[in-house]
């Protein structure tokens, strides 16, 4: 029994020692930061979790595909993490859509499956070309956020939140209306499983101009849709078995040496910047989400073509 405690107490200890040696607080910040993006603009995160995991994983010696597998499963475990911390607050608040995001996210979990299979079935996804889709999503959603257009903002209520007028209408499902929004979701669905981001880089823009929905009010219901579109592949990714065992500590294609503190930092920041995503004017949120797309996008050309 003594032995069983001891042994289990020095495992506890090597697990925190290699937590902190493997840059704990680093990955807690970067976590916070994009958990906080998340909530903020509804993007799930992805567009942050990508580049850092991809850098994090060089030390692994892995092949280009597997790289690219390790990189989607850990950046859709924390784009699902972040989605669910914001769809809590949503829930607290009173403002889930639930039947609309279970109207878009169900076709987009299904479509996502499928994707992934096929990532999963052989080694046609190589890092470049992983490269090479996560910056045209990247592009796409720098021109939208500069050159697109939103509807104007809502009047808000006494508690200061602009949903809750649109959602004054009770949503009803109707095949003949909601397939364009289910075209939305199969789309982002297929996004997510290919890129790793959360799908909101192109349903926020989508909902502007097809549903007519606010700044505000289109990146709360991207962020509910999240964790139901990545579900499907994150299951897929803790069930298979690497062709690399690159870690201990590791879960399929997770690695919570590495997700542990940046999961952290998601829970505690998603719903806070979803608080502050309120308060912030909608030309503000298109500022940071182009800045932020842009910056990445060069970090990611240098990269490549180094």
């Amino acid at each position: 029994m003594l032995i069983a405690s001891t042994e289990y107490t020095l495992a506890s200890i090597n697990i925190a020692t290699d937590l902190m040696t493997s840059g704990f607080l680093w990955l807690l910040l970067l976590g916070s930061f994009g958990g906080l993006l998340a909530g903020l603009l509804g993007v799930g995160g992805g567009m942050l979790f990508i580049p850092v995991i991809t850098s994090y994983l060089h030390q692994y010696d892995i092949s280009s595909a597997e790289m690219v597998k390790f990189t989607l499963a850990n950046s859709i475990a924390l784009v699902f993490m972040s989605g669910v911390s914001g769809t809590f607050r949503q829930i607290k608040m009173g403002t889930w859509q639930w039947k609309q995001s279970l109207t878009i996210g169900i076709p987009g979990a299904i479509s996502n499956y499928f994707m992934t299979q096929a990532i999963q079935d052989g080694d046609w996804y190589q890092k470049d070309i992983f490269q090479g889709v996560f910056l045209g999503f990247l592009g796409l959603s720098i021109l939208n956020m500069i050159f697109g257009k939103s509807k104007s903002p809502l009047p808000k209520n006494g508690k200061g939140n602009p949903q809750i007028k649109e959602q004054s209408t009770p949503y009803q499902f109707s095949l003949i209306q909601d397939w364009p929004s289910m075209l939305v979701g199969i789309f982002a669905g297929t996004i997510v499983a290919l890129s790793g981001l959360g799908g909101g880089i192109i349903m926020v823009p989508l909902f502007l101009i097809i549903l007519k929905k606010s700044m505000h009010s289109a990146t709360a219901l991207s962020l509910s849709i999240v964790p139901i579109l990545s579900i499907s592949a994150l299951i897929k990714y803790i069930s298979i078995t690497p062709a690399h065992q690159v870690s201990s500590y590791q879960t399929g294609y997770l690695l919570w040496i590495m997700l542990i503190p940046m999961l952290l930092g998601v829970i505690f920041f998603s719903s806070l910047g979803q608080k502050i995503a309120t308060k912030v004017p909608v030309v503000w949120l298109r500022v940071i989400f182009a800045l932020l797309s842009a910056f990445i996008l060069v970090k990611t050309l240098l990269e490549l073509y180094s």
